[in-house]
């Protein structure tokens, strides 16, 4: 009964949660029947899930460009990169303006700085929705595609949406640690 976990098309969080949910199902049945195969199987499955959830969350982020485990990939947009730059030069000026005093040089960094966080998270909602869109579009192709180049059109549209929706997440996160890091 236990499912390929190998299999490029069930490594998904939607794969892995009906798994785990199956899994649990299988169990609680088992140990209702006082069945240990059923326990025993359904336990494995609910192990099998995590790791096929961890495999699906799983990415490699080198500055714009984001893999995911399946294969997708996802260069960041424009305004994420450009939004990104900006902070850095904006908190930069900042920097030098306070260490020569110049209030006109650290008030151009602020406005450059904020500009540079609306252009990112423009650029990351940008992304995120087109991602989506690709997931979705993707998963839908595939499932109703009828050649097997079709259907790897597809899977590889949904890869690339889920790279996409993984990247910002990761950026997300990171901001995230950087600000409980701060608190």
């Amino acid at each position: 009964m236990s499912e390929n976990t190998t299999n490029k098309n069930n490594d998904s969080t939607l794969g892995a949660m009906l798994q785990g949910v199956a899994g649990a199902v299988q169990s609680g049945i088992g140990q209702l029947a006082g069945s240990g195969k059923d326990i025993q199987e359904g336990e494995t499955r609910k192990a099998e899930a995590e790791k096929r959830d961890e495999l699906s969350h799983t990415v490699a982020k080198i500055g714009p460009i984001t893999a995911t485990g399946e294969g997708g990939a996802h260069v960041d947009s424009k305004d994420r990169q450009q939004g990104s730059w900006d902070q850095t030069i904006g908190s930069g000026k900042q920097f030098v303006g306070g260490l020569v005093g110049s209030e006109a040089l650290k008030a151009q960094g602020r406005d450059q700085y904020d500009q540079g966080v609306q252009r990112e998270a423009a650029g990351q909602a940008s992304d995120l929705t087109a991602g989506i869109g690709d997931r979705i579009g993707g998963a839908l192709g595939a499932a109703v595609s009828t050649s097997p180049e079709e259907r790897e059109k597809y899977r590889q549209q949904h890869d690339e949406g889920k790279a996409a929706v993984r990247s910002v997440q990761y950026d997300l996160q990171k901001k995230v640690e950087a600000e409980e890091r701060k608190a």
